[in-house]
């Protein structure tokens, strides 16, 4: 009875266990569960060869080419300064008023050296008269010597004269030659005294004329309409030649000048040469302004990437000069292009055409972009890599590469 009891929870154990090894050696193994990999669903644009006209963004700055910083002609004492920075200004008006004292003294001066000169004038033509009018007697003189030599001799030969009357004789004839030639030298010398002293009256006229355009110069005027950019001087401050005194500039000609980048040079470069217009909107103050180009410059700054390009407006009003502003500017119209939504583009140049359901890339050439009828920015690609009715991805998928297969879910069409 006990062996039984002892031997009964064996037998049941060694059962139980095998019982198990004989079911985990049988039992059947269950096939894995297959799973298909499902294509992703993307977007699709049917694309057509079309003309359009690129929309370019530029941001630019405002400037005046008529931007002048005005100086003072002379050294003086600031009188009165009539404006302040920002005033708007008309042609001619009086900016800033300078002392003339020391310029009008100055004039006084050369006036009165005028008169001197031309009084020398006068009296050196009516010397030359006097001159003319004295050579005849004093030609005359000279025969009444050589007659007085003539007898002395006469009279030495006779023993009735003494040698000491014949050379008192021919000294007054050698004085009295001398006598001429001194006056004709003064009759011949008067064309170039007169050149003279014209020259000189002509040199104090010219110093006049200066001395005048500085006491002018002492009122500083707006040599055109505009705004005052700066004041540098005020009322009491000593001025010297050259000092800068006030800037300002023309608000009637002002421009936005931008940087074009290089490869849309050529299309704006075609409506200069053909005298064409080439059309652009900004914002100011919530209202539109509409420019044109009206120049590209001529060189190109170094480090910059474009040639700047000069948009003037001739309605409404530009920003204060120097604000920095952003421009729209529709290109000249281009042929055989496509325009694609901007999330079919992938890197810089790649789009994915979808051709039997699967991807190839394409490389493209990216001609500028523009925004259609609701809003959406859409970009111009050259055309010659499609065909019309292609269907390009037009969904943004980070998976995307070479032949992967996808599973087109409409077309996107403009």
């Amino acid at each position: 009875m006990k062996v039984l009891k002892f031997l009964l929870p064996v037998l049941v154990l060694a059962f139980g266990v095998g019982g198990f090894l004989y079911f985990k050696a049988n039992k059947t193994k269950p096939e894995p569960i297959k799973t298909a990999a499902r294509a992703p669903v993307v977007s699709v644009q049917v694309v057509e060869k079309t003309s359009a006209s690129p929309g370019l963004t530029l941001f630019g700055q405002i400037e005046a080419p008529s931007n002048s910083v005005l100086t003072a002609a002379i050294s003086a004492d600031v009188l009165e300064v009539l404006v302040l920075e920002g005033s708007r200004v008309k042609a001619g008006e009086s900016l800033v008023r300078l002392d003339n004292t020391d310029v009008a003294l100055e004039i006084l001066q050369r006036k009165a050296e005028i008169v001197e000169l031309e009084a020398q004038l006068e009296s050196d033509i009516k010397r030359h008269q006097a001159d003319k009018a004295s050579l005849a007697r004093e030609q005359a003189l000279l025969n009444l010597s050589r007659k007085d030599v003539e007898r002395s001799r006469t009279l030495v030969r006779s023993s009735a004269g003494t040698e000491a009357n014949l050379d008192a004789a021919l000294r007054q004839e050698e004085q009295q030659l001398l006598a001429i030639t001194q006056r004709r030298l003064s009759i011949d010398d008067f064309e170039s005294r007169q050149k003279l002293w014209r020259a000189r009256l002509e040199k104090a006229e010219a110093a006049l004329k200066r001395s005048e355009l500085d006491l002018a110069r002492t009122e500083i005027k707006a040599p055109y309409a505009g705004r005052v950019i700066k004041v540098m001087v005020s009322a009491g401050d000593r001025t010297t030649t050259g000092a800068q005194l006030v800037q300002l500039y023309d608000d009637t000609g002002v421009e936005v000048r931008v940087q074009v980048p290089s490869r849309y040079l050529p299309s704006l470069q075609m409506v200069i040469d053909s005298a064409g217009t080439l059309k652009a909107t900004m914002e100011n103050n919530g209202h539109e302004v509409n420019l044109e180009l009206d120049r590209l410059s001529a060189s190109v700054t170094p480090g910059q990437g474009g040639v700047d390009a000069f948009f003037r407006t001739k309605e409404g009003a530009l920003p204060t000069l120097g604000t920095t502003v952003g421009i729209s500017v529709d290109l000249p119209a281009i042929d055989q292009v496509v325009m694609l939504s901007t999330d079919a583009l992938y890197g810089a140049n790649r789009v994915y055409r979808v051709q039997d359901n699967t991807l190839r890339v394409v490389n493209v050439v990216r001609l500028g972009q523009r925004q259609d009828e609701y809003g959406r920015q859409l970009m111009i690609l050259d055309g010659t890599p499609f065909d019309s009715g292609d269907m390009v991805l037009s969904s943004r998928l980070p998976q995307a590469i070479d032949g992967l297969i996808v599973e087109p879910l409409q077309a996107d069409v403009d």
